[in-house]
């Protein structure tokens, strides 16, 4: 489960560094101010994009914005996070994770794990921390980018 104090805190931490508030940052990213405002005040989850943006502009780990670990691994040489039905096939694959067996272990619908993995919806953030817990990986891992 994701907390959302801590990702606030790791958010704010990161700002903090970067000497940004978040008028600058919500522009920087292209999203809205009431978004990244519901961010910082443990109202709501970043979405997928948005997550991806900030890991990405931060130049950290997945992990650590979220809360799920304590560094931000910044000297790691992150790849471009690839399209999320192709980084989830791939550890399918890998894992020799049949989609039944994933559905049936994790709760998570055919429905909905069908529409991931034709690219049509993204997983929420608590999704992703669900499903790296699953496979035993970082979401960075899952992400593709490591």
């Amino acid at each position: 489960m994701l907390n959302l104090s801590k990702l606030t805190e790791n958010l704010q931490e990161l700002m903090q560094e970067h000497d940004l508030n978040q008028s600058t940052l919500a522009d920087r990213l292209g999203t809205g101010r009431t978004k990244l405002s519901d961010i910082l005040n443990a109202k709501n989850a970043p979405r997928y994009k948005t997550l991806i943006a900030l890991i990405e502009y931060f130049h950290c780990s997945a992990d650590f914005l979220l809360g799920l670990s304590e560094y931000p691994r910044e000297e790691i040489r992150y790849k471009p996070v690839p399209p999320f039905s192709r980084s989830l096939r791939n550890i399918l694959n890998e894992t020799g994770t049949t989609q039944y067996r994933f559905i049936r272990q994790t709760k998570i619908s055919w429905s909905v794990l069908y529409n991931w993995l034709n690219g049509k919806t993204l997983p929420s953030a608590d999704n992703l921390v669900k499903i790296a817990g699953y496979f035993g990986c970082s979401v960075d891992s899952l992400l593709g980018r490591i």
